[in-house]
């Protein structure tokens, strides 16, 4: 197990976001032979001989994407925020819906041995508790905020357990939440909840401004954590059908808010702004079958991430 990696020929489709660039320099450090897709931009440069251009809107260049490989990740999303959640509501669908597909049956077609889904915790209706993966209800909706969305994934997902099921696919499906770190978007139209406050909280000199009414409470998940999660699952033979992976801890945006200011050394007040679009109440994932699965598995704190993703930024914003 210990050279598991090593000359493994892995795509990881949607290898320039979040994840799949984080994740991208995880498996070239395990000298896995990485192909990694990009469809607009490379985030980090360093790495463009791994990276190659694929549209997997089109089933054909998903068929070249993922010949001859041992592996696949699908990572590949179109990273909105809340406010952006709802507009061009059909085309980002449509784009979820082609795309994971497509990969799917070049999965099936070239017989990839092994394929991972990164997939997300919209799919689960509104909870006051922790959540486990059998605890989904395909008779109550996702929460509001993610209804498109989230039934989206829902069906997603039930169209890759019956390939696992059909075709025999050696398939699991990851679930996760909001994840934030190095390489995220930051982006103030695009981003979501930690690379936005962030962004604006450095800016900010007499007020930080927040959107909602800081109440919603979330489970933030650093990156690196996810990756080495989907790294040392890949190991195993069988895994079950879903796996959530979270923090499983659940964080208050007004405590975030506050954490945030006091890494960043600001005396500034926080004024919670358009306090009726605040979004999804509570979504804290329980995370037991992720532990059985991967005992080891210990996870960077809300502290210690958020400083490594501010470090991330500030240094990289002076550079360029």
């Amino acid at each position: 197990m210990k050279n598991f990696f090593k000359n493994k020929r892995v795509l990881i489709a949607g290898g320039s976001g979040l994840v799949g660039t984080n994740l991208t320099r995880k498996l070239l450090d395990l000298k896995a032979k990485v192909t990694s897709s990009y469809f607009t931009k490379i985030r980090e440069k360093k790495l463009r001989k791994n990276y190659f251009k694929f549209n997997f809107m089109n089933f054909k260049e998903c068929l070249r994407a993922t010949k001859n490989k041992d592996l696949v990740y699908i990572c590949v999303d179109k990273n909105v925020g809340i406010s952006k959640m709802r507009e061009n509501f059909f085309s980002q669908i449509q784009n979820h819906l082609i795309t994971k597909i497509n990969l799917l049956k070049a999965c099936k077609e070239n017989k990839v041995k092994k394929i991972i889904w990164v997939s997300s915790a919209t799919v689960y209706q509104p909870s006051k508790k922790l959540i486990k993966e059998n605890d989904l209800d395909f008779n109550i909706d996702p929460y509001d905020t993610f209804y498109g969305i989230g039934w989206t994934y829902r069906y997603l997902e039930k169209i890759f357990l019956y390939f696992k099921r059909e075709y025999k696919l050696n398939l699991s499906i990851i679930r996760t939440t909001s994840i934030y770190g190095p390489y995220d978007n930051f982006e103030e139209k695009n981003s979501h909840v930690i690379p936005g406050l962030l962004k604006r909280a450095i800016s900010s000199n007499k007020k930080f401004a927040v959107w909602g009414n800081g109440k919603n409470i979330r489970d933030f998940i650093f990156v690196e954590d996810l990756c080495k999660f989907i790294i040392n699952v890949s190991k195993f033979s069988k895994l079950p059908d879903t796996i959530n992976f979270s923090s499983g801890k659940g964080t208050s945006i007004e405590n975030l808010s506050k954490t945030i200011i006091r890494l960043l050394k600001k005396d500034i007040p926080i004024k919670f702004i358009n306090k009726k679009l605040s979004s999804a109440r509570f979504i804290v994932l329980e995370n037991s079958r992720a532990n059985k699965i991967f005992k080891k598995s210990n996870k960077t704190n809300l502290d210690l991430g958020l400083k490594k993703t501010l470090e991330w930024y500030l240094n990289r914003n002076n550079k360029q």
